[in-house]
């Protein structure tokens, strides 16, 4: 098991936490906008794009390290070892 990160502002360890990265209310709005402009208004030109950024931002996820104590939040990256030459 690897090593816990530690917060550099409290000196105490930092869990790992993983949520959505957009808000969902606006990508509902996408979706439902572009559902109302293929149906009534603009039509595919518009309503297809906004239901798939809608979908995507449904689905994105962001992972960071979380310090519970000072509340800070480090975005976490994952890094493979067998390009770094290790």
């Amino acid at each position: 098991m690897a090593k816990p990160i530690i917060c550099t502002h409290c000196n105490s360890p930092m869990q790992e936490y993983s949520g959505p990265r957009y808000n969902r209310k606006v990508a509902g709005f996408f979706i439902i906008g572009g559902i109302f402009a293929v149906l009534f208004w603009v039509g595919m030109v518009l309503g297809i794009p906004l239901i798939l950024v809608g979908l995507y931002m449904l689905g994105a996820k962001r992972e960071l390290w979380v310090c519970k104590d000072c509340n800070t939040a480090v975005e976490r990256f994952n890094i493979d070892s067998e390009k770094l030459g290790k």
